[in-house]
C-alpha cells in the first residue's frame, strides 16, 4: 500500500518536473515506474509524449506500440501515435492508426485533419480531394478556409514544399482562387523564384475579372450564399485595381452587414451602391428591405421609402425585360402594405 502511494506520487511529480523543464529527472522517474510495471497504460503513455516532445521519436513511437499492444486503454495511444507518424511523415501509417480511431469516433475532427494533411502530403490528391468535401459536407469556402490556415502555419515554420502541396488541393475545389495564386506567388518569392512569381502575379491580373464574374451571381444573391462566401468574396477587392467591381462590392458589404445584423450600417452601403451604379436594381431591392426591416411595417416614413425603392427596382426589371422581377416587386409593394393595414 505504501509503495503504491509512493509510486502515485512520483507519477503526479513527473507533471512538474515537465513543466519545469526537468526532462532527465521526470524521464529517469517514469523509466523506474516502467520497470515497476506501475500503472503501464499511464506511465507508457506519458514517457512516449516526453519522448515525442524530446524528438526521440524512435522511443516515442516504441511506447505508443506497447499501449496499443498490450493494454485494454489504447485510444489516447493511437491518437499520439497518429500525430507521430504524421510529424514525422509517415503519412501511410499515420492514415492507418486515423482509420482505426475513426472507426471507433467518427467525428473526431483533431484526427480527420491528420488523415487529410497525410493524404495530401503524401500526395494521394484525389483521394484528399474526396475526404475534404466529406469533411466539410461539401462546403467549399468552409474546406478553403482551413486549408488557407493550415498554409499559414507551415509558411511560419519555413515548410514551402508543404504550403505548395496545400494549395495544390484548393485548386481542385476553387479553380483560379486569386488568394490562392497570391499565396502561391508569395512563396516562390519566398524561395527565390522571382520569374515563376511574376507569372503568377501576371496570371492573377488576368483570371480575376472573370473568376469575380463567375462567382458572384445576383440571382443567387439572397439564397445561395452565406457569410463565409461572402467574407471570402469581400477579400477579393484588393485585386480590383482597376475599380471595375465597386457596385458588387459594395452590395456585398451591405448584405454582410445585413446577415450580422447592422442594419444601419447595411443601409449605408446599399445607399453607397445606389450612388455608385443607380441604374442597377439590386442595390434599391436590398435598400427596400432593409428600410422596411428597419420600420417594422409601423414607421410611415421609412415605409414609404422601402415602398419607392422597390417601385423603381420593379421599373429597372421593365426596361431589362424582366416581367417576373418585376411582378416580385409588386407583390413586395402589396405586402408591405397589407401588412400595415392589419395594425
Amino acid at each position: 500500500m505504501l509503495e503504491s502511494i509512493k509510486s502515485i506520487l512520483t507519477l503526479k511529480s513527473t507533471d512538474k518536473d515537465i513543466a519545469d523543464n526537468n526532462f532527465e529527472l521526470a524521464l529517469a522517474k517514469l523509466n523506474a515506474l516502467i520497470r515497476q510495471d506501475f500503472r503501464p497504460s499511464v506511465t507508457y503513455l506519458k514517457r512516449g509524449k516526453l519522448c515525442a516532445k524530446l524528438l526521440m521519436s524512435d522511443d516515442a513511437y516504441s511506447d505508443f506500440t506497447y499501449i496499443i499492444e498490450h493494454c485494454a486503454d489504447k485510444k489516447e495511444a493511437y491518437f499520439e501515435r497518429a500525430f507521430l507518424n504524421f510529424e514525422i511523415s509517415n503519412c501511410y501509417e499515420a492514415i492507418t492508426d486515423c482509420n482505426m480511431i475513426l472507426s471507433n469516433d467518427e467525428n473526431n475532427f483533431a484526427v480527420k485533419r491528420i488523415k487529410l494533411l497525410s493524404l495530401i502530403y503524401s500526395k494521394q490528391d484525389k483521394f484528399a480531394y474526396e475526404y475534404i468535401r466529406t469533411i466539410f459536407l461539401n462546403s467549399k469556402y468552409k474546406a478553403i478556409q482551413f486549408l488557407f490556415n493550415e498554409v499559414a502555419m507551415v509558411l511560419a515554420n519555413d515548410e514551402y514544399s508543404k504550403g505548395l502541396k496545400l494549395l495544390e488541393i484548393i485548386e481542385y475545389i476553387d479553380k483560379d482562387n486569386p488568394i490562392k495564386l497570391l499565396k502561391e506567388a508569395t512563396i516562390y518569392g519566398f524561395v527565390g523564384q522571382s520569374e515563376k512569381q511574376e507569372e503568377i502575379l501576371k496570371r492573377i491580373d488576368s483570371v480575376f475579372p472573370k473568376y469575380f464574374v463567375s462567382h458572384f451571381r445576383f440571382t443567387d444573391m439572397y439564397q445561395q450564399k452565406d457569410l463565409l462566401e461572402i467574407c471570402f468574396l469581400l477579400e477579393l477587392s484588393i485585386f480590383d485595381k482597376h475599380k471595375m467591381f465597386l457596385y458588387p462590392m459594395k452590395v456585398l458589404e451591405g448584405y454582410k452587414k445585413h446577415l450580422e445584423g447592422h442594419i444601419t450600417d447595411a443601409k449605408y452601403c446599399f445607399e453607397e451602391a445606389i450612388n455608385i451604379n443607380p441604374t442597377k436594381p439590386e442595390g434599391y431591392v436590398l435598400l427596400a428591405q432593409t428600410l422596411q426591416l428597419m420600420s417594422g411595417y409601423e414607421n410611415p416614413e421609412l415605409k414609404k421609402e422601402a415602398e419607392n425603392n422597390y417601385k423603381i427596382a420593379e421599373s429597372i426589371y421593365l426596361k431589362e425585360n424582366l416581367p417576373n422581377k418585376a411582378e416580385d416587386m409588386r407583390r413586395q409593394i402589396k405586402h408591405l402594405n397589407s401588412s400595415l393595414s392589419l395594425t
